[in-house]
């Protein structure tokens, strides 16, 4: 799964002195316990204000508004206050040395003139494309939701075998954007100029689609899902029965979940990093290896992690009452007290529980911990891909492989083949030790030699149907 977190941009204006000009973008670095972060600002002079936005590439955020900002005798102020951040510097040459503050903890920043472009994408497709491209919406009749995408297919007559790309979790756009990589854009690129029409679109409540994000759970996801299989089958240029889907991460979810109760609709299943072991598993073992990483010994993790799995299971029963939310909240205090010293500098414990807190009582999370996914796989009738990277740390290649081989075999479906790759991380990308952090520094959006496997698995598949 990914991790996906709250970045902030600035929006400011306030009345600012122009007798030196700030205009333009700047770049620079946190040093937060040994960990690098790129936090970057666009800076507009509009009249008499200055119209400034924050970047923080490595964790994809990106223009998100301010309430203040000021320049006067060379001195810059930026503060988002509902954030908790501010940023004071002073302009010197073609630096500002200043200072970042967000919790409570100050921490160096210098920065300097940046007009690169903070990401090098060489797989991104440009248009214009060889292929037809299309702007869609669809239906959720049930749930009154109207979802938007993009449609392509090949620019030739025909009928065409298509594919549904399923995000992973987050609020995802149709190109499952992370980092400044667009995986579901690489992907869509290469099977329609392959032959196949390839639906993807924005979950509910991101970018053009409607509807909640925050009170979505993995079933709605999965009825979105439904919803966009009914709306190919309406289309006169997609062969009806080659319908397939591609579920990446959580999406391998609910790409399994809908290939088990839609058995006739679904021709093919690509699960990719997919979890096959229950919810609470996965982030126990993403729980473990990032303690493991982050150099803690053995004792506090063992420690720490039997408070995880009590607070995961308490969630399973969640009823948001007043003793379950003092319950959870005196458990996370708790939990704090457990945490390494430098831990507990940078997020003070009243913050640490209301961040911790919000997260995870969210129904999207909760239904996360829930999840089963053996059940469903074990009930896919379809013939199925499963790949995974051996350097995935968010979905471990061999426990997961395992269970879905285990699940698929228990009730008889031998119409699989398994494929794990030594050097990819979570995302498909050739790295060298798979963690979170080298996922927006490197250039490679997804390996070649993974959109390849897929793409000629798929073509076995329709052919073995026409």
């Amino acid at each position: 799964m990914k991790k996906i977190v709250i970045i902030f941009l600035l929006i400011i204006t306030y009345q600012t002195s122009f007798s030196q000009d700030i205009s333009g973008k700047w770049l620079g670095t946190l040093n937060i316990m040994n960990n690098k972060l790129r936090v970057g600002f666009t800076i507009e002079r509009r009249d008499t204000i200055y119209i400034s936005k924050m970047d923080s590439p490595d964790q994809n955020a990106f223009d998100l508004p301010t309430n203040k900002t000021s320049f006067i005798n060379s001195k810059l102020e930026i503060a988002a206050s509902g954030l908790g951040v501010n940023y004071e510097g002073v302009l010197e040459g073609d630096s500002i040395n200043g200072t970042f503050k967000q919790g409570g903890i100050s921490f160096p920043l210098i920065l300097k003139r940046n007009e690169k472009p903070m990401f090098n994408r060489p797989q991104e497709p440009q248009s214009p494309f060889p292929y037809k491209s299309e702007e869609v919406t669809f239906e959720n009749k049930k749930d009154n939701i109207t979802l938007a995408g993009t449609l392509t297919m090949p620019n030739t007559n025909g009928i065409f075998p298509a594919v549904i790309l399923i995000a992973g979790s987050g609020p995802n756009d149709r190109d499952e954007n992370i980092l400044g990589h667009k995986p579901f854009l690489v992907i869509a690129d290469y099977l329609t100029k392959n032959g196949f029409a390839v639906l993807r679109y924005d979950k509910r409540g991101v970018g053009s689609s409607k509807g909640d994000f925050k009170l979505a759970t993995i079933n709605d996801f999965t009825a979105d899902a439904k919803s966009a299989i009914d709306f190919l089958k309406n289309n006169s240029k997609i062969d009806k029965k080659q319908i397939g889907v591609i579920g990446h991460s959580e999406g391998g979810i609910v790409a399994s979940m809908l290939a088990a109760n839609n058995k006739k609709d679904i021709a093919f299943v690509v699960l990719m990093a997919s979890p096959g072991i229950s919810g609470i598993e996965i982030i126990m073992k993403q729980n473990e290896i990032s303690m493991q990483q982050s150099g803690m010994e053995v004792e506090n993790i063992e420690r720490i992690q039997k408070m995880n799995r009590e607070i995961f299971e308490n969630m399973l029963d969640w009823e948001n009452t007043e003793i379950n939310r003092n319950d959870l909240r005196d458990r996370l205090r708790q939990l704090w007290e457990q945490l390494p010293i430098l831990i507990k500098l940078q997020q003070k414990k009243e913050v640490f529980v209301r961040n911790q807190f919000n997260a995870i009582v969210l129904p999207g999370y909760r239904s996360f911990l829930k999840s089963q996914p053996e059940k469903f796989i074990q009930k896919i009738s379809a013939p199925v891909l499963a790949v995974n990277g051996e350097k995935d740390m968010q979905v471990d290649s061999q426990e997961n492989l395992s269970a879905i081989k285990n699940a698929l075999e228990k009730e008889g479906n031998f119409k699989y083949e398994i494929k794990s790759y030594p050097d990819l991380n979570h995302l498909f990308q050739e790295s060298e030790t798979g963690q979170a952090d080298e996922y927006g520094k490197i250039e490679q959006t997804i390996s070649p030699q993974v959109l390849e496997d897929i793409t000629n698995w798929l073509k076995k598949q329709t052919s073995q149907n026409q």
